[in-house]
Formats: C-alpha cells, sequence, structure tokens
C-alpha cells in the first residue's frame, strides 16, 4: 500500500478548539500523496479577540496561546502563522504547556519561521514533560527527522503517546501497522486504533479508513462503512475527506455512480489544498465522464497539481504536454514533470522522458545514453513500450554497444508476457531474420497470431496476407478476410482498404460494394494512399457515388503526396479537362480532405 501513497508519511499533530476554554485535538500529516494539509476547524470564541489580546499583552500565558492559536488557524482574525509563531513563543517562555506544543509544531513545519528541528525537540519535549500527549507523536516524527536510521525511537515515542491517550498517535500508529511503515505490519492492531481515532473525531483516521474501505479487498459492509467515514471527514471541512468522498460517488463505490457530484467534491478538495482533488478532477475531464472529454481543462488541472509535487499528476501532464493532448506538444516544458514521476518510479514517464532525450524533442539536448538508462531501468521491470523501445536501439547499437542477443532475449520475453507491441515486434524480427536472429516464418507466423489474438491491428493484417497468400500456411481466402477485418475494425487502414477491396470482388466472401465503400473511405481517411487513389478513380468515373471531377483530382493529388506515383499520371489526365477556376476549387477541396486526415491522425 505505500507504494500508492507515496512518500514518508508525516506524524505532526496541531491543536486547535471547539472554543476558548475548550480544546481538542486533531491530526494533520506531512505532504505525502493521500495527505497534506492541516485540519483547520471552525471556532467560536467565548472571549472577544480584544478581550485576549489585552490578556495576552499582559502576560496571561493562557491568553498568550490562545492568541496564537487564533493567529495560526486564522480564527477571528486573519491567518498570519508568523504572529501565531510570536504569540507561541511568548506563552512557551512561560512553559505553558499547549504553548510549548504549538512553538513545536511551528518549528517543525518551517511556519512563521524557519524550520528547526533541534529546537522543536526541545520544545516539544518539555510540552511532552507536562502531560501533553500529543507532543508525543510530534517528537516521533522529529526523531524520523533527525535520526532516520532509528525508526524505534520514533515507534516507541507514538506507542508512549498512545497509551498517554493521543488519538492523533493512533492515527499515525496504525496507519504505519497497516502498511507495514517503520514497523512490522499488523493491520489487525492497525485497524483497531484507526477505527479507535476515527470514533473519536480524528477526521484524519476517517478519511484514511474512507480510503482503505474503498480498495477492491474491501467487503460490502466495509465499503458502507468507508462512505460513512468519508461523509464524516468532509464534513469536518477536511481536504482528503473531500476527496475520498468524491472518489465514492465518481466511481460508484458502495452508491450509484455520480461523476458530477464527484467532480464538485473534487473542485472542493483541491480549493483546500489537495491536489488529489485536481488530479482526480483531470482524470474526468480526460475521460469525459462528465459528458465529453475535455482535455483543455484536464491539461490544466494536471498542471494545477503537478506543480505541488504529485507524482501522479506530474505523469499526466508531462504526458500531455509532451503528447500534445488538450493543448500544442511541449517536450521541454513536459521535461520536468516527467523526471519527477520517472525518479518516483512511473515506467511511463520514464518511456516518454527517454523520447524527449533521444530524439532531442523540443529543442532538448540529445542523449542517447541516458534515454537508454531510462528505458533499461523500466523494461527490466516489465514496461512493454521501454522494452519495445529498449531493445530496438540495443540490437542496433545506439546509445549503447550492439547487442542484439540480450535484445532479441528480453523482447522474445516481453512477448511471452503478452504484450502485443512486443509480439508483433518479436514476428517481424522472426519473420526478416533482423540483426542477426535466426530467420524462423513459421514462428513469425504464430507470433502475428498472437498479436493478433492480443488487439494488435497491424499483426493482424500480416497474418491475414500471409493466410490470403499461402506463405508458410494454407491459403484459405475466409479466413484471411476474417483477419483483415479484425484488423480493419481495430483502425488499421492496410486492412481496411483489403477489407475494402475483397468486398468489392466478392472473392471468397458474398459482393458487397456500398460496405465496401465505406471501408475504403475509413482508410482514405487515415491518408492511406492506395485506397485514395481507388476513391480518387470511383469517384472519376462515378461509381458507387455521383461523378466529381474536383474531388478525384483533390484524392489523386493526395495519393500523389503520400508517396503513389502511379497516381501522378491520373492526376495530371483530370487536370487537363479542368478550367482553370475548377482547378484552384480541386486544391481547396485537397486541402480540406487533408485536414480531414490530419484530425484523424491526432485522434489515434
Amino acid at each position: 500500500m505505500s507504494s500508492v501513497l507515496g512518500g514518508r508519511l508525516g506524524l505532526v499533530a496541531i491543536l486547535t478548539i471547539a472554543s476558548f476554554t475548550g480544546l481538542a485535538e486533531l491530526s494533520v500529516a506531512a505532504p505525502t500523496d493521500r495527505f497534506s494539509r492541516p485540519f483547520q476547524a471552525p471556532v467560536s470564541p467565548v472571549r472577544s479577540i480584544a478581550d485576549l489580546l489585552r490578556e495576552a499583552e499582559a502576560g496571561d500565558a493562557q491568553a498568550q496561546f490562545e492568541i496564537g492559536l487564533a493567529y495560526q488557524l486564522g480564527l477571528g482574525v486573519g491567518r498570519d502563522v508568523v504572529k501565531a509563531r510570536q504569540w507561541y513563543e511568548r506563552a512557551a517562555e512561560r512553559d505553558h504547556p499547549r504553548g510549548l506544543l504549538g512553538l513545536g509544531f511551528l518549528l517543525l513545519q518551517g511556519q512563521g519561521g524557519p524550520q528547526d528541528f533541534v529546537r522543536a525537540e526541545q520544545v516539544l519535549q518539555r510540552a511532552a514533560d507536562k502531560g501533553e500527549a500529543t507532543a508525543l507523536a510530534n517528537l516521533a516524527e522529529v526523531s524520523l527527522e533527525l535520526r532516520p536510521d532509528q525508526p524505534q525511537q520514533a515507534i516507541a515515542l507514538l506507542e508512549q503517546a498512545v497509551a498517554a491517550g493521543a488519538m492523533n498517535a493512533r492515527y499515525r500508529l496504525g496507519r504505519f501497522l497497516m502498511e507495514g511503515v517503520l514497523a512490522p505490519a499488523d493491520p489487525a492492531r492497525g485497524l483497531r486504533l484507526l477505527r479507535d481515532a476515527a470514533s473519536n473525531g480524528v477526521p484524519y483516521a476517517q478519511a484514511y479508513l474512507a480510503y482503505i474501505f474503498s480498495l477492491e479487498t474491501a467487503s460490502a459492509d466495509e465499503r458502507r462503512e468507508g462512505l460513512k467515514m468519508a461523509e464524516l471527514a468532509a464534513e469536518a471541512g477536511l481536504a482528503e475527506g473531500l476527496n475520498e468522498l468524491g472518489r465514492y460517488h465518481a466511481f460508484g463505490i458502495g452508491i450509484p455512480r455520480d461523476p458530477h457530484r464527484g467532480a464538485q467534491l473534487f473542485a472542493q478538495a483541491g480549493s483546500l489544498g489537495d491536489p488529489n482533488g485536481w488530479y482526480n478532477l483531470a482524470l474526468l475531464h480526460g475521460d469525459g465522464a462528465l459528458g465529453s472529454a475535455n482535455e483543455a481543462e484536464a491539461r490544466r488541472l494536471a498542471l494545477l497539481a503537478a506543480q505541488t509535487g504529485h507524482t501522479l499528476a506530474s505523469a499526466m501532464a508531462g504526458r500531455m504536454l509532451f503528447r500534445g493532448e488538450g493543448g500544442p506538444a511541449d517536450p521541454r516544458a513536459a521535461l520536468p514533470f516527467l523526471q519527477r514521476a520517472a525518479e518516483a518510479g512511473d515506467n511511463s514517464s520514464r518511456n516518454y522522458l527517454a523520447l524527449i532525450l533521444f530524439n532531442g524533442s523540443g529543442g532538448v539536448q540529445p542523449d542517447t545514453s541516458a534515454a537508454m538508462d531510462l528505458w533499461e531501468k523500466a523494461a527490466l521491470e516489465g514496461h512493454g513500450p521501454s522494452t519495445n523501445n529498449f531493445t530496438m536501439y540495443l540490437a542496433e547499437g545506439r546509445g549503447r554497444p550492439a547487442d542484439p542477443a540480450r535484445a532479441a532475449k528480453l523482447l522474445a520475453a516481453q512477448a511471452e508476457q503478452g504484450y502485443a507491441p512486443a509480439q508483433f515486434r518479436w514476428a517481424l524480427w522472426l519473420e526478416q531474420g533482423w540483426a542477426g536472429i535466426p530467420q524462423n516464418l513459421s514462428a513469425a507466423l504464430t507470433w502475428f497470431r498472437r498479436a493478433a489474438e492480443n488487439g494488435h491491428a497491424a499483426a493482424a493484417f500480416k497474418y491475414a496476407s500471409y493466410v490470403e497468400a499461402g506463405e508458410g500456411i494454407p491459403a484459405d481466402q475466409a479466413e484471411a478476410f476474417r483477419w483483415y477485418k479484425v484488423g480493419a475494425e481495430r483502425g488499421n487502414p492496410a486492412a481496411q482498404f483489403q477489407v475494402a477491396r475483397i468486398l468489392f470482388s466478392g472473392d471468397g466472401v458474398p459482393a458487397d460494394q456500398a460496405a465496401g465503400l465505406l471501408w475504403l473511405e475509413r482508410s482514405a481517411r487515415q491518408g492511406y494512399a492506395e485506397a485514395l487513389y481507388v476513391l480518387g478513380d470511383l469517384t472519376f468515373r462515378g461509381e458507387g457515388r455521383p461523378a466529381d471531377p474536383l474531388a478525384a483530382w483533390a484524392y489523386f493529388r493526395l495519393a500523389e503526396g503520400f508517396g503513389l506515383r502511379e497516381a501522378a499520371a491520373n492526376r495530371r489526365h483530370v487536370e487537363a479537362q479542368l478550367l482553370p477556376i475548377e482547378r484552384s476549387q480541386a486544391v481547396n477541396i485537397a486541402e480540406q480532405i487533408a485536414e480531414t486526415i490530419r484530425k484523424e491522425k491526432d485522434d489515434e
């Protein structure tokens, strides 16, 4: 579970108040991917700020503490952590226990002044010596900062805090025990501690339980409990609670799916400082869950979350910038986001980052060696796209000394794992005897078919071509058409053209020129030269559609532009029959068709 949450978990806790005479303890986590902001509750002071200020200025330590707390949380005054720290300092000078606790927290967090772990430990220890159990939990965090190689000290402090009744410590220790972080995993005890903290109003415990009970392993009863926990944490105004409640609604966890309600909650969570809210909202916009996909908004939100250091949002923002999703492609701007996500172990980000470095995209200085290092790390963890790239360049000797034998071993292993693009590439290597790999058509056909069965459109086209030709396998026109159709339906333009050809001819299947024309048009929309050429011929002769020499000229011109040299003669033949004004109109038609092709390719 720690890999899901990311980062070391903080332990710090603060105090907030239901009134200036009744103090209640609440927890706060150091920034992580899941819990990042201090909880703040509304407060109705019994005494006015003016009264408190007079008493504080007169030297009353309790009033000094309460004024510090008011400034820290923005209760009746504007939030000002610098002033909060000053008033906590004055209360601490008088050894006020909660003044010491408040000062220790701000020193630990670096709020209102420099971060100072050594002094924070001294101040918090004084608070703990005066009976402040919450200080023990904060001391555990300081211990981890000062002595990260001695986590047992932090755990011992948490155990003391739990024994002394600190609810925030129950949350922190419970979470560590659930995840096996810093201490041996003990999910049963961890869950008891978390439920105890949640039942005593610790919203972070409620939000964490909501997360735990949203997982696939949770029972129906646990999901109902998780929903209740999310509602309680959200009602308390906790950003992370709002985010968890948003997940329950957006993804239909134990309740009917309601992406729009989820979006509202995610937006609230983001506005209160939880980057998960912006990230989840970006996912909803990107997936079209709110009615239609809005990549521009998804990109904006992903960048908003990524700028806080959120790993998953960094991966998403980097990908969108690199690929030009939701806005112009900008590999240079994508670089820092992809680097952050790659350093956190995201293999897709390693792949995109390697592509930028290998090719020098967006003006970035090429570094093929660094790119190969990134691909190798991801490939060794079984990442398919990275394996494909790494093995191709390793076999060629680019960025590394050539090692075709190792490349073949890695690619074959990835193919065996069921990754369709690796199966297709391995089939091509076997088909061609590429990079010294022994040529083996029989094995290549087996891999083409496996890749086709696994959803690879180009593999379906290749396999169908061999079946139709009867090369290396018995000829079977009906079987060939079936596999061409598979490739066509999955978007391969060459397969779409072959389906059209067979439907026009009725070779082995019932002829259907109307259906054939539809497949031909689908292939042409992807810029397939042969399809454009045939469509131009049909359009010129008026077969299956009204004769239109201007459109015919446009199709021939585009086919020529895509490399089919035979189309040039037909284009010149049609052009000779056009008036000058018609030639200008034909050029406009060609530009319109070309724009359709560009959009089709952008949507792939």
